[in-house]
């Protein structure tokens, strides 16, 4: 029987899914499939972290690596984290696993998808320790080398798209973490400050939660500590 006209496929290329495509494929349809989430935003002034990454480019050294404000905000999650236990966890069914050290992956896009490094015990290390990791790390997975040893144990994950211009986005949760940040662009924008408007380099922060562990007013106090931390970057 010859097929009706509906049935046909109009010209096109086939592209196969390849294990690493496949793979996040896997993880974000059992993310959205298993994890009854809700989203939690808050607009920070990046004036502080501009500032401080400035200085410090200003006097870095030939050859020297400056942090980016992605280094910043890893450092700045941490530790929020060790303020919020909690979102330091994985979830199982038969508990929560609340982990000792901080362990913070941040998002990479590569050709072959996102991948997600780590930087381990992110809280104990310096700025510029993170930023040497963060710079080989990002490389090694944008080259496909990067190991998955070094792609294991985070607690939780920054993804930031501040860099591509976008303003405000929800990522999805990573399994089995519980929560993920989101973070948009550092743009200019005209807000209240002591009674006069000014205009201020805004970053939206977007918080997806996991609602069978956090709740609303534990998502608001995470992001609050988050903004109190980017505020004043002494810890660089």
């Amino acid at each position: 029987m010859p097929r009706s006209r509906r049935d046909e496929v109009p010209p096109h290329d086939f592209v196969p899914h390849d294990r690493t495509r496949q793979a996040i494929a896997d993880r974000v349809l059992e993310s959205h499939r298993s994890k009854p989430t809700f989203y939690v935003s808050l607009d920070v002034d990046a004036s502080a972290v501009l500032d401080a990454r400035q200085a410090l480019k200003a006097a870095a050294g030939e050859g020297q690596t400056v942090p980016t404000v992605n280094d910043y905000l890893l450092k700045a999650a941490a530790l929020a984290l060790r303020e919020h236990r909690r979102f330091n966890s994985w979830y199982s069914d038969q508990g929560l696993l609340v982990f000792h050290d901080i362990n913070v992956g941040f998002a990479v896009g590569t050709p072959v998808g996102v991948l997600l490094p780590t930087v381990f015990a992110a809280d104990q290390k310096s700025l510029v320790e993170i930023a040497a990791e963060t710079r080989e790390m990002a490389q090694l997975a944008r080259n496909n080398r990067l190991r998955a040893s070094l792609q294991r144990n985070a607690g939780f994950t920054v993804s930031n798209l501040g860099g591509y211009g976008i303003e405000r986005f929800t990522a999805i949760i990573s399994p089995p973490q519980t929560a993920i940040l989101s973070v948009g662009a550092a743009q200019p924008r005209p807000v209240v400050c002591q009674g006069e408007i000014a205009v201020r380099p805004m970053m939206d922060l977007t918080l997806t939660v996991d609602h069978r562990v956090h709740d609303g007013d534990q998502a608001a106090q995470f992001l609050l500590t988050m903004q109190q931390v980017l505020a004043d970057p002494d810890w660089q």
